[in-house]
């Protein structure tokens, strides 16, 4: 598949104001993580929130760790604030 197939078949995403693609309909608490923070410090949780999403509840929640959600083709948005354990 060459690039310009590959960015059509993308899902746009927005992580922390941040524009994103991801290649599937179906994104985890931890690829959103990743994304918005790759060099993770194993000391410190995520807290996820997303909105414009598919599914229930005007397509908005929180994911926590194994978790997913379906994302629309473009638009879905999510808020990744890292959190130190107590």
């Amino acid at each position: 598949m060459d690039e310009e197939n590959k960015l059509k078949n993308d899902y746009d995403i927005v992580i922390n104001g941040s524009q994103a693609a991801v290649p599937q309909p179906t994104v985890s608490y931890e690829e959103v993580t990743r994304i918005a923070f790759p060099v993770q410090d194993p000391g410190v949780t995520y807290s996820v929130s997303y909105s414009n999403a598919e599914g229930r509840h005007g397509g908005a929640g929180v994911l926590v760790p194994g978790e997913s959600v379906t994302v629309k083709k473009k638009g879905t948005s999510f808020d990744v604030t890292p959190t130190t354990r107590s």
